[in-house]
């Protein structure tokens, strides 16, 4: 994996809150069924709502992290609604089947530069996409200052809407 500087935890705790803060009071994600768990000072799982052509809605949990905040982007993770947000994985209910724009991918078991696999939310604006060597042309590239968590999530609010999302990889049971 390449390895990407860690920033000071309490700068990047505080950066990532008030960045989060503004993207939640600019629009009314409470009221399409968003939802945020503070899990610690560089962590949240967010409650994002996916939505089929017919209007349903199935709701998806990523983690994201600050570890690099705002050097780099949020880290970003699909997780599962139990005991811990453990990693969501393809062939389940928590891991979305889409009809995938061009800019983006999700790998449930991408090969990290380091040898060893983990997820892939694959765009460049989670912090994996720059520890797995890619290379974003300069109007890609995350850069601090102009970019926030706000160009995350907005990223992912899109691919779960139409015309990309269709329904979870596998039926939930709930």
């Amino acid at each position: 994996m390449t390895t990407l500087p860690r920033v000071d935890p309490e700068v990047a705790a505080k950066t990532f809150r008030i960045h989060l803060d503004q993207y939640w009071a600019a629009r009314q994600l409470a009221e399409e069924g968003w939802e945020r768990e503070e899990l610690d000072p560089l962590h949240v799982v967010v409650t994002i709502p996916a939505v089929h052509e017919s209007g349903r809605i199935d709701p998806y949990y990523v983690r994201l992290g600050a570890e690099y905040y705002d050097v780099y982007p949020p880290t970003v993770l699909f997780v599962q609604p139990v005991e811990g947000w453990p990693r969501a994985r393809a062939g389940t209910g928590w891991w979305p089947r889409l009809d995938r724009p061009s800019w983006l991918g999700f790998h449930d078991n991408y090969r990290y530069a380091d040898g060893s696999f983990n997820q892939l939310v694959c765009f460049s604006m989670t912090a994996e996409y720059y520890m797995t060597n890619h290379k974003p042309t300069p109007t890609q590239r995350w850069t601090q200052g102009r970019h926030t968590v706000a160009a995350t999530l907005s990223r992912l609010r899109e691919v779960l809407r139409p015309p990309y999302y269709k329904e979870p990889d596998y039926a939930r049971n709930s």
